[in-house]
């Protein structure tokens, strides 16, 4: 895990959508995926529920917040 998908998990965390969150962060709403993908794969885990268009946080994803928050406010 980096420091810029900690950032992007963090704002998908907070707008639970990826458009809105890619917009926010001026990338393209698949680049945010592919980024959610690679955390998901380094984390062995689904850090989001997709529901139709709606998302949802995960367990595993909620544990993460702490540490994505964290990581940024470390980085900043």
């Amino acid at each position: 895990m980096n420091i810029r998908q900690m950032q992007i998990f963090r704002a998908l965390c907070e707008e639970l959508n990826f458009t809105k969150t890619a917009a926010r962060l001026n990338m393209t709403q698949p680049a945010v995926s592919h980024v959610v993908a690679e955390l998901e794969r380094e984390t062995g885990t689904p850090l989001f529920d997709r529901i139709g268009k709606n998302v949802y946080l995960t367990d595993f994803g909620r544990a993460l917040v702490p540490y994505a928050r964290n990581a940024v406010a470390a980085a900043a």
